[in-house]
């Protein structure tokens, strides 16, 4: 099957839920063409019967009879015949009127279900599959390209079937006014086909480029804007200014070629249809000289052949057009081909209530499958258990904690919880179950209240206040003017680093999950607000297993178990007095804990 025909097979079955629009729609269309085809008819009419000489057929006598209009009134013919047209031309419109507003509707429609399912679909990616593709390019798949849908039916496969018709309709009405001229107007069809294929070749490589390019553009605007406060900090608005130009000139260039391309495609099916309309009047001229032809039969002729060139011409430049719409959903496709983080399936079961058991058996894992960031990993975590992982930058502490939560999955070894393996439980059950309070904090845009509330979207305004209280969040939120009703701005703007942390860790604290992981929770936190959150961990840990990417020793000293990592090993693991005595690396992280965090005069302002 050929990518167009693949296409086009992918589009249709988005045409099922609004297969009542649809047949009103080809209903619609079926009128249009029979009133286009009646519309020349009224001149004709005038031409040869109201002001020439020429007698009415049969058919059209005994319709000027009904009005009580003689076969000899000129004038009363005229006036029948301009009214006739008029109330064609008029249906025509209406007709047309009422097909491009339910054909906004379908299109809409359908654009906002392919959306749908892409973004849950994007959504369902693994994390590693959003590392290796840039957001602004996911983005523009979702806003731009999920509207190839609309452009294929409506601006594609329906055009393309109304001008198959329309041909057809209106060739059969030429062959049976002038079989000679229908045969000569015939005479485009070859060249015009082989130029259609050659052009079909030439633009969809074309296409797909420009549609690339412009991702890489959205890319590079998205990537400068959520990053602002980098290219500000270091005065870099002119090097991304040059960024950004260098990739708009890129996409100027990629469409100057499609429109290049467009514009020599449009001028040569131009020139054939003026060449076959040329030999269509040389050859009628001459019969209505010797007699053969009226001139308003010429007349009808040449209407009906720009409604046969008219299609011939719409199908080439729709074709033409499509190889673009082909370029976007070839992006969309490849989107949704992309396995989502779990397939699903019989084999998944939903988590039961877990208690916290974590064990780790030779676990390996690596970004890369020739550099493993954890390697032959083994520990066991007993419910209500805290362990601390400490280590060096880039020892694999935070990529452990993602592990638990199944972020990533191992390349080697076994992950279980309560003696289950985490990978046959079905990830949303299990995400559930256990909080994550990442490193950088990350909200959204929209009141506090909802910020915290996203850790369970149930819970009622006294469970998220307790929760902001036990994050030693409350008493900033009461402080600002419309306390937990305040609207953030995107990314938490308008909060200090140590308010954001703080809301984020109220987060966690509100889901309840049976498993936390704390990927450095206090190092944004003044010290006060440090020990409101060691006062917190130590009641919230009862029954609860908590793993905490801790940089400082007041952390460190409240765990049950800490796991000393390096270059991606366990080392060392104990508690904190032994350590200190055992493990040379612990000594000396010890020390660098000890030290005051420089974020904590920072948060202490905030």
């Amino acid at each position: 099957m050929s990518p167009s025909a693949s296409s086009f097979r992918w589009a249709l079955r988005y045409l099922r839920p609004h297969r009542g629009r649809i047949a009103v729609l080809i209903a619609l269309t079926l009128a249009e063409i029979a009133l286009r085809a009646l519309s020349p008819w009224s001149l004709a009419a005038i031409v040869d019967h109201a002001l020439g000489s020429a007698p009415p057929p049969g058919w059209l006598a005994t319709a000027l009879d009904v009005v009580a209009i003689a076969p000899t009134d000129r004038d009363g013919m005229l006036v029948a015949f301009v009214i006739a047209g008029v109330l064609i031309q008029a249906a025509h419109h209406l007709v047309i009127m009422g097909h491009g507003r339910r054909s906004v509707v379908a299109g809409q429609g359908m654009v906002r279900d392919l959306r749908e399912e892409l973004f849950a679909h994007l959504q369902a990616w693994a994390l590693a599959h959003h590392a290796r593709t840039p957001t602004g390019d996911v983005v523009h798949r979702l806003e731009a390209d999920a509207r190839c849908l609309e452009q294929i039916v409506f601006r594609g496969l329906f055009p393309l079937g109304a001008s198959v018709v329309t041909l057809l309709v209106m060739f059969v009405v030429l062959v049976d006014l002038h079989p000679q001229l229908a045969l000569v107007s015939l005479a485009i069809v070859p060249p015009l086909y082989l130029w259609l294929k050659r052009s079909n070749r030439a633009i969809g490589p074309r296409a797909d480029q420009a549609r690339a390019v412009d991702a890489q553009l959205m890319s590079r605007s998205y990537e400068s804007f959520a990053a602002i406060r980098l290219v500000k900090s270091h005065a870099r608005e002119d090097h991304e200014v040059a960024r950004f130009a260098s990739a708009a000139r890129a996409s100027a260039r990629a469409w100057i070629r499609v429109g290049w391309h467009g514009a020599a495609f449009s001028l040569v099916v131009g020139l054939l249809t003026v060449l076959g309309t040329a030999a269509v009047v040389l050859v009628g001229g001459l019969a209505v000289r010797d007699g053969s032809l009226t001139l308003g039969t010429l007349l009808l002729v040449l209407a009906y052949l720009g409604f046969v060139y008219g299609p011939l011409s719409a199908i080439a430049s729709t074709t033409n057009d499509l190889q673009q719409a082909f370029a976007s959903a070839r992006r969309v496709r490849a989107a949704l081909a992309v396995a989502p983080e779990e397939p699903g399936g019989a084999t998944a079961l939903d988590a039961p209530v877990l208690r916290g058991a974590v064990r780790f058996t030779d676990v390996t894992f690596g970004y890369r499958p020739d550099a493993p960031v954890l390697d032959r990993i083994s520990f066991d975590a007993r419910p209500g258990e805290m362990i601390a992982l400490v280590g060096p930058s880039g020892a694999g502490k935070s990529t452990l904690a993602g592990l638990i939560a199944r972020l990533h999955a191992p390349q080697r070894g076994t992950i279980e919880l309560d003696r289950l393996p985490i990978e046959r439980l079905r990830l949303r059950t299990l995400r559930e179950q256990v909080a994550l309070v990442l490193q950088d904090p990350i909200l959204m845009a929209g009141t506090i209240r909802d910020n915290i509330r996203y850790g369970r979207l149930d819970a009622s305004d006294a469970a998220i206040e307790q929760a902001a209280r036990a994050a030693a969040a409350h008493d900033f939120i009461m402080a600002l003017p419309d306390g937990y009703d305040t609207e953030l701005g995107a990314a938490g703007a308008g909060l200090s680093g140590g308010q954001r942390q703080r809301l984020s860790i109220a987060r966690a604290f509100l889901k309840d999950a049976p498993i936390l992981l704390l990927d450095e929770p206090t190092a944004s936190l003044d010290t006060l607000s440090e020990e409101l959150i060691i006062d917190a961990l130590r009641r919230l840990r009862a029954g609860r297993t908590t793993f905490v990417v801790a940089h400082r020793l007041s952390t460190v000293r409240e765990a049950d178990r800490i796991l000393v990592m390096d270059a991606g090993r366990i080392i060392a693991a104990g508690r904190h007095d032994q350590l200190v005595q055992t493990s040379p690396l612990y000594r000396q992280l010890a020390r660098e804990l000890d030290r005051p965090a420089a974020g904590a005069v920072t948060a202490a302002a905030g």
